[in-house]
């Protein structure tokens, strides 16, 4: 399946990257195999791994001595995470020119209502970590997608995260074209801007499906595990209007890349067969899939890949929209509700990283 994936123009990138994937060699490995092109530093992950391993016990103690506070020590933790996976993609990322080998990091979720919060500290991260192929990943809420445009214009590249709607990933285009267009007026290089956008696939069908199976809709059922791939097919469609347009053409004269686009099930503990099903049904040409390890592991073993599943498939996505619609299912409440569910489920997340590292 990985050759047929490559051969359709998909990349795939670890989701539940630790220190722990550095240590033991996995992570060199899955990129010296071809199995990574990128890679997705999420504080879940952290979490686990602090639990289950001794792979940040050493800088644990370090920091332990430090005044720094508890969450100044967690960047630390998750800097010199994002600084290592940045070296161990740099071949990638050399090799494919910047179209793959980026690591993706994010800031506190507390910050997410606060777009100059977010910006600054999102540009200090940057500057901590100081490799070229970091993306700071921000939540696509308003002000973080207001930070998107201030981030961009400053040069600093971006994974805009938590898209569960045409509209919001419409907004996420639109950010990351305005600001290009500030970068480029203030000298930065364009090609060396880059963006980067997750749907959450997982997330969406899971929301949707919990509607579906209630009992005051008894034969919605046959809908179940369609809205996710209707989003991203009329998501992807979207994306190939974006490349058609003159904003785009101007951008690309000046050497912009492409706003590449992620498919996700963000912190979400899915089996591999979950995760690879989501795969086959979310294919199309310059996209990528983030996934966990065991998942990436088992892709080798995997056969029943149909193509690409996206291109063309505006007209089916709508009417799967519409009949969803018709059993009582509102896409722009489930999009909302979606949005504060990621922010929620971050930072009960950050929450637990701070006081497994304030305890030391």
């Amino acid at each position: 399946m990985l050759e047929q994936l490559t051969a359709e123009g998909v990349g795939l990138w670890l989701d539940d990257f630790h220190r722990g994937r550095l240590l033991d060699g996995s992570l060199e490995r899955l990129v010296a195999e071809g199995l990574v092109g990128g890679v997705v530093s999420r504080p879940a992950a952290v979490v686990r791994a602090m639990a289950d391993t001794t792979a940040y016990h050493d800088q644990l103690n370090r920091l332990s001595t430090a005044a720094a506070s508890a969450e100044e020590r967690v960047y630390a933790l998750l800097a010199e995470d994002a600084r290592a996976a940045c070296t161990a993609l740099e071949p990638v990322f050399r090799a494919t020119n910047g179209m793959q080998g980026w690591v993706s990091l994010g800031i506190a979720p507390g910050l997410a209502s606060d777009a100059e919060a977010m910006t600054g500290r999102s540009k200090r991260l940057a500057e901590l970590v100081d490799r070229p192929n970091l993306l700071i990943r921000i939540p696509a809420t308003g002000e973080g997608l207001v930070a998107v445009g201030e981030l961009l214009a400053h040069g600093v590249g971006v994974h805009i995260a938590s898209v569960y709607s045409v509209p919001r990933y419409v907004q996420a285009v639109d950010a990351y074209f305005r600001g290009l267009e500030r970068a480029t007026a203030d000298g930065h290089t364009a090609s060396a801007v880059a963006s980067l956008v997750s749907v959450d696939v997982g997330h969406l069908n899971a929301g949707v499906d919990a509607l579906l199976d209630g009992p005051a809709r008894p034969h919605a059922a046959v809908l179940r595990g369609y809205a996710g791939v209707a989003v991203a097919q009329l998501v992807y469609h979207r994306y190939e209007e974006s490349l058609g347009c003159s904003d785009w053409r101007s951008l690309v004269a000046e050497g912009a890349r492409p706003q590449r686009l992620l498919w996700t099930s963000e912190n979400a503990p899915e089996s591999p067969r979950s995760a690879l099903d989501r795969v086959e049904r979310v294919i199309a040409w310059m996209t990528s899939h983030a996934l966990p390890q065991a998942a990436l592991e088992e892709l080798r073993h995997r056969e029943g890949f149909h193509g690409d599943t996206l291109s063309g498939e505006h007209g089916s996505a709508c009417r799967t929209l519409d009949e969803l619609g018709r059993v009582g299912v509102t896409f722009d409440s489930i999009a909302r509700d979606l949005e504060v569910a990621a922010i929620e489920r971050e930072r009960a997340v950050w929450e637990r990283l701070l006081t497994v590292v304030q305890a030391g």
